[in-house]
């Protein structure tokens, strides 16, 4: 919705652009949490399958919650898939390799969105009717937005903050009874809900009033995701560039 709000000329543009964050989020939502199931599976635990959360019906990965965060601010969670540890033929191989599939599937869809969105920038150079610079310039947005999202899925979920993916992978390297798990596992959430309040805090006292440059480094998460997003869709941009000819 921010990004509506930000980038849209026209009633037209903002509603093609909440349809684009709102495909977006789907898209990167549901296909992380079927990675889950499907790694989970593999692993010998068919608790996802059974449950009939191996789906693309964005409707069985639905979170109130993450959802409306994920469109308000881009970064989210969808209703974790349901994962039986103790069915995996190998414990710690399964706790890691299940708990790094949402972000590697989210680091996939990147990598090629940002090939889209280069193949479409070229698109829109080379196109001479304003029909086709339309089409071409709307299906940039949606690259842009696909690759955004996801990046950012990334990099939230890798926190090592429980419930998010990060603390499952600290989890599978650590004897159990761990400090640092057993916290987490207390006090994780409200950290985590600590972090997104501020950063909702931090956007909306900027929105209203002028604040010094500095301001905006109170919002931890926001900057954290802001550096890391923006310089690895840089990255990516950069190799598709090195392949796609100008």
């Amino acid at each position: 919705m921010i990004f509506a709000l930000r980038n849209a000329r026209n009633p037209l543009d903002y509603f093609v652009f909440l349809l684009i964050t709102l495909v977006s989020v789907c898209i990167a939502m549901v296909l992380h949490e079927v990675a889950h199931g499907l790694v989970a599976k593999w692993n010998g635990d068919f608790t996802a399958k059974n449950m009939g959360r191996l789906s693309l019906n964005p409707i069985k990965h639905f979170d109130l919650i993450g959802f409306v965060m994920m469109m308000l601010v881009g970064f989210g969670y969808a209703k974790p898939v349901p994962v039986n540890p103790y069915n995996f033929k190998h414990y710690r191989r399964g706790m890691f390799t299940v708990a790094i599939a949402g972000v590697v599937t989210n680091l996939i869809i990147a990598f090629f969105s940002t090939m889209g969105f280069c193949l479409m920038w070229l698109a829109l150079k080379h196109a001479t009717s304003n029909g086709v610079v339309e089409f071409c310039w709307y299906i940039m947005q949606f690259f842009s937005v696909l690759t955004s999202i996801n990046l950012s899925l990334v990099f939230f979920n890798i926190l090592p903050i429980f419930p998010l993916d990060g603390f499952r992978v600290v989890e599978a390297f650590t004897h159990r009874g761990n400090k640092f798990c057993a916290f987490m596992r207390t006090n994780g959430q409200y950290i985590l809900w600590g972090l997104v309040g501020l950063s909702f805090i931090v956007s909306a006292a900027s929105s209203r009033v002028s604040l010094p440059n500095w301001f905006e480094y109170i919002d931890v998460l926001g900057t954290y995701l802001n550096f890391f997003v923006t310089n690895l869709g840089n990255l990516f941009s950069k190799f598709w560039w090195l392949i796609i000819p100008l």
